[in-house]
């Protein structure tokens, strides 16, 4: 591959960033969840758009839809992460991953909203 090929096949990810949060539960009687947060480190994301299909489906469900992202491969990302974009924050409802036609290993992440959060530090004291 040349590199003028090697330059235009590799994503630009640079529509936003968000950090990413674990579901954990409080060790008590009636556990409660809280937000983990996994690490300082951003991660940079492309803005994606949600099927019509699939806002349909989602909706006959009562699943609050917000966004679709596209990053770079990460598989640690499950329906157990939320991730907060700017002051917002957004449960995984469903992570993708996949190598696209050109090799790269990418991961789509489907978000729906996250009403309430608790921080691991709001639940502590």
């Amino acid at each position: 591959m040349s590199k003028k090929n090697l330059e235009t096949s590799i994503q630009e990810f640079k529509d936003g960033c968000f950090k990413l949060y674990e579901i954990k539960q409080a060790d008590e009687s009636f556990p409660t969840d809280y937000l983990h947060l996994i690490t300082n480190k951003p991660f940079w994301f492309e803005e994606r758009s949600i099927s019509n299909s699939l806002k349909f489906q989602s909706e006959s469900r009562d699943v609050n839809l917000t966004m679709k992202i596209r990053i770079p491969q990460e598989k640690q990302i499950t329906s157990m992460n939320v991730l907060k974009i700017g002051k917002e924050y957004h449960k995984v409802f469903n992570a993708y991953h996949f190598k696209n036609d050109d090799g790269e290993r990418l991961t789509d992440i489907t978000l729906q909203k996250y009403e309430n959060p608790v921080l691991e530090s709001e639940q502590d004291g």
